[in-house]
């Protein structure tokens, strides 16, 4: 296979996972929708970075840890639900009343909340079982370490950009002024909503082999 049509098959793998509604979507479309565009920029970027870290761990020979290791491959799933239920209780105290005042944060505290954004979402996809799936299977079949060097680098770097431009656009365009505009009406109801998914995923995540 020539490497065109090596990269054009990890591309066909990676595109459904990555475009598939899940943790990651969840955390970057409310975000967005609640809080403001560079947050949610922030988590994207935090995804992205954590995706090209465990597609390039995948793709150069580590690919196998997860087979060989089922205890981490739990721990993961475990560490993961047990992440989205955190996050879905949280939303649940933090609902607030349409139209609430929120005070402006100063600018070493937007400093901060930017880089938790990022961690976040690092921590969103580092945990995510989707994730683990895809980069400790799927494309380690599909990109075999018989493969040379420069077209596995490729490769990360076709996920990497791929991977940016879904998440980000996601980022931007839940946190469009139409979009903000319509969850603030609902928020506290939306939040609720939001939040009792994650909790479910999470606990679902968790207790399913």
């Amino acid at each position: 296979m020539s490497p065109a049509a090596t990269l054009g098959t990890v591309l066909l793998a990676y595109l459904p996972a990555a475009i598939t509604p899940g943790p990651n979507f969840v955390l970057i479309a409310h975000t967005a929708a609640t809080g403001t565009r560079r947050a949610a920029v922030a988590i994207a970027l935090g995804v992205v970075a954590a995706g090209g870290l465990l597609a390039a761990v995948a793709v150069f020979g580590l690919g196998g840890v997860l087979a060989r290791t089922p205890w981490l491959a739990t721990a993961l799933r475990v560490a993961c639900g047990g992440y989205l239920a955190w996050l879905g209780v949280r939303l649940w105290w933090q609902a607030r009343t349409p139209g609430a005042p929120v005070p402006p944060p100063d600018q070493d505290e937007v400093v901060a909340r930017r880089g938790t954004a990022f961690r976040r979402g690092v921590v969103s996809n580092v945990t995510n079982p989707k994730a683990a799936a895809f980069f400790g299977s799927v494309l380690t079949a599909t990109l075999p370490p018989t493969e040379p060097t420069a077209v596995r680098a490729a490769a990360v770097a076709l996920i990497v950009a791929t991977s940016a431009a879904w998440h980000l656009s996601v980022a931007l365009l839940f946190s469009s002024p139409a979009t903000q505009r319509w969850y603030a009406r609902a928020e506290p109801a939306l939040n609720r909503v939001v939040g009792t998914v994650l909790v479910v995923l999470g606990v679902t995540l968790a207790s399913t082999p």
